[in-house]
Formats: C-alpha cells, sequence, structure tokens
C-alpha cells in the first residue's frame, strides 16, 4: 500500500513541475515580447530624433555590437 502512494505521489510533482514549468515559461515569453515591444519603441523614437548620418551609423554598430555579443565565435 505505501508503494502506491509513493507512485501517486511522484506523478502528482510531475504533473505540478510540469504545469508550474509550462506557466513560468508562458509567463517569461510574455515578459520578453513585451520588453521587446518597449525597446523597438523606444528605439525608433531615438532613431527619428537624430540627424546625423555619422551618430546614425554610430548608434546602429553598437546595437549590432550589442546583439552579437551572445553568439559564439568561430576559433
Amino acid at each position: 500500500m505505501p508503494a502506491f502512494f509513493l507512485l501517486l505521489r511522484s506523478l502528482l510533482i510531475r504533473l505540478l513541475s510540469s504545469k508550474l514549468a509550462g506557466s513560468a515559461a508562458q509567463f517569461l515569453r510574455r515578459s520578453l515580447s513585451t520588453a521587446g515591444s518597449h525597446l523597438g519603441s523606444l528605439l525608433r523614437r531615438i532613431w527619428d530624433r537624430i540627424r546625423s548620418q555619422e551618430s546614425r551609423e554610430a548608434i546602429l554598430s553598437c546595437v549590432l555590437c550589442l546583439l552579437n555579443m551572445n553568439k559564439k565565435v568561430d576559433v
């Protein structure tokens, strides 16, 4: 009889952890999507205010550098 309860408990733990992991992933996906849209609109507003082509190119190169920081470099 105790083996049955242990099996039931382990199944319940797996079910709850998978539901929690799914909820956490969904929350993270929504948060990143919201943050990305805010960042995109902020960058668009900044871009519209910059008049100089040299300044635009400098900012664009900085943004590209930041985006490429997580990529692995082939040696």
